[in-house]
């Protein structure tokens, strides 16, 4: 009996187990997309023309955008809008959850403090072998 006969047994094994795990995660993914299928009720929704679409977006005919036109530049201007409305609430600075009036009960105080020992006392351990 030579070393390769176990080595070619243990790949088959592998190999078999392998293809199992893999057939067995593609009929469950299968399974899935069917039960999607059948349980899901989407409701028919005929197609509308884009220009009554883009009368209830834009009530003012001035800013609504002409039939066939790109909607990049009103896009963009919602992008800078949007990142105007995030600076300005970043320049306000993070907050804390308590509000300044709020005091910590000493019950918080002192579980904070023990963790903060515990973090503090990882850095400050003594090394093996040292005595004191």
């Amino acid at each position: 009996m030579s070393n390769i006969e176990p080595m070619t047994g243990a790949l088959w094994i592998t190999l078999i187990g392998m293809g199992l795990v893999f057939a067995v995660i593609i009929l469950l993914w299968a399974f899935m997309a069917g039960l999607v299928k059948l349980t899901s009720t989407k409701p028919q929704v005929a197609e509308e023309e884009p220009a009554e679409e883009t009368a209830e977006v834009f009530p003012d005919a001035d800013l609504a955008p002409a039939a066939g036109s790109d909607l990049l530049p009103l896009k963009l201007r919602a992008a800078a809008a949007a990142v105007a409305a995030a600076l300005a609430l970043d320049a306000r600075g993070k907050t804390s959850r308590l509000r300044p009036t709020e005091a910590l009960s000493p019950w918080q105080a002192a579980l904070r403090a023990v963790r903060f020992d515990q973090r503090n006392s990882m850095y400050t351990r003594k090394t093996r072998g040292t005595q004191q």
